[in-house]
């Protein structure tokens, strides 16, 4: 999801409605040095991330409601706790398509905010 947010706030919309990606970007940088002699190829394997069919609606569910957290107030300040479960739930129940195990994507959304926040914690620490 990280590379989702990197790649969604570097794009460039021109004047004239042309979307340029952090990707074309990447490409015109290595353009640029392979022509001063630079050899290379851009590092897509360490930037892309490709989900497995079996993960893209549990990923889409959670760009979904990745906002809905929880928070708990300790006595000194807020911290977020935990994904809203309800709406989670919401997500699954309203997605335009039959989902075949929709506990499955629950507990892969789950996994994933919980992941990132240890990530989040970790990284400020």
């Amino acid at each position: 999801m990280r590379f989702n947010d990197d790649h969604a706030a570097s794009r460039i919309v021109t004047d004239g409605g042309i979307v340029i990606t952090k990707c074309d970007q990447c490409r015109e940088i290595w353009i640029e040095k392979n022509q001063r002699g630079i050899e290379g190829e851009p590092d897509c394997d360490g930037c892309i991330v490709v989900l497995l069919k079996s993960n893209r609606i549990a990923a889409h569910i959670y760009q979904v409601v990745r906002g809905q957290s929880i928070f708990i107030f300790n006595g000194e300040r807020s911290i977020e706790y935990d994904i809203n479960h309800s709406a989670v739930w919401s997500a699954i129940d309203h997605y335009p398509k039959h989902i075949p195990n929709p506990w499955d994507v629950f507990e892969k959304v789950l996994h994933t905010y919980h992941t990132i926040s240890r990530e989040r914690r970790d990284a400020d620490t």
